[in-house]
């Protein structure tokens, strides 16, 4: 297993995988991650920036995560589009990319790594809780698209 910066060749296989969660998600309830053409324009430039990382098991990609600083906070990191393909599910990889996106941030100086989840994705709100984030309530952006919880984690 490893983790890598994906570059422009990998932007279908991001929106592959991003794609397979949000049907998985869709068929459980909950209600986005549609890939639509601003996700494709805004992961591309993502993947320009080197925010896009690919987590890759036998030189194929099951997981994909974006980690950037806020655009508000300096001290902040900014955690999203956090999916393992649902076949590679429930064995750790979630954790993993978890694990890779605190010490990638804090070794570009972030003190707090910040991550949001749709109110009813109580997979992912578990997930960001096992792995020590805190929640902080409603997330205080208006989004359009769906009502927000936002987790933070403390980076020492």
């Amino acid at each position: 297993m490893e983790i890598i910066v994906a570059d422009k060749t990998k932007l279908i296989e991001v929106l592959y995988v991003i794609r397979e969660c949000s049907q998985q998600l869709i068929e459980k309830g909950v209600k986005y991650w549609n890939n639509s053409v601003a996700d494709y324009h805004e992961i591309s430039n993502d993947i320009a920036n080197q925010n896009v990382f690919l987590l890759v098991v036998n030189k194929v990609t099951i997981g994909t995560v974006t980690i950037k600083p806020n655009k508000h906070n300096t001290s902040k990191y900014d955690i999203s589009r956090l999916a393992i393909f649902p076949h590679f599910q429930k064995r750790g990889y979630a954790s993993e990319i978890l694990k890779f996106a605190e010490n990638y941030s804090k070794d570009n100086g972030a003190k707090v790594l910040v991550g949001t989840t749709p109110i009813d994705d109580e997979g992912l709100s578990q997930l960001l809780q096992e792995n020590g984030f805190v929640n902080q309530g409603v997330d205080g952006e208006v989004h359009e698209e769906f009502i927000r919880i936002k987790f933070e984690k403390q980076l020492n």
